[in-house]
């Protein structure tokens, strides 16, 4: 077996950043899309590495999204599925791609991920969860819609526009 300590020691170091950066979001039901934005890089990134020869990423994000306040932790359950449900259950190559903008008075964030997906859409943990929060907080002012066919799945969120002021 060949190891790579360099490696090891990044994705170590990547692991704690993560950590870090979910206990400091654990202080605050709202925070900023660029906290959220920095969680979900932070994640993508480690499982990347897992998945180097597989899996494409790309990141559509509107600069003036920001400072808008979303649920703490309410995305990467969504990144997760992605990797989990799209990435794992195929060696075929596969593609992640996140965006997020202002869309009058509300945030639109998408998640869709291809690879080998279930053709019955699921009601798994993590969409109950991330369901569940978005009532709780917004009442019927938010929006989860998720799809999915034998090639893509997509989740897409559109919640009332807050700010956190500069």
């Amino acid at each position: 077996m060949q190891v790579d300590v360099a490696r090891a020691d990044r994705l170590l170091r990547q692991l704690a950043d993560l950590l870090r950066a979910s206990l400091r979001s654990d202080q605050e039901e709202l925070t900023t899309f660029a906290n959220e934005l920095e969680i979900l890089r932070l994640y993508a990134h480690i499982m990347h590495q897992r998945f180097e020869h597989r899996v494409t990423l790309s990141w559509n994000i509107a600069a003036n999204v920001d400072r808008a306040l979303v649920p703490t932790m309410l995305l990467q359950p969504l990144l997760e599925n992605a990797f989990k449900h799209g990435v794992e259950r195929t060696t075929a190559p596969a593609h992640i791609e996140v965006e997020a903008r202002r869309a009058a008075d509300q945030v639109d964030i998408c998640i869709r991920n291809s690879g080998a997906i279930s053709t019955v859409p699921g009601e798994g943990v993590g969409l109950r969860n991330c369901q569940a929060r978005l009532r709780a907080h917004y009442g019927g002012r938010a929006t989860f819609a998720f799809s999915a066919d034998e090639n893509r799945a997509e989740v897409r969120i559109l919640v009332p526009w807050q700010e956190r002021a500069a």
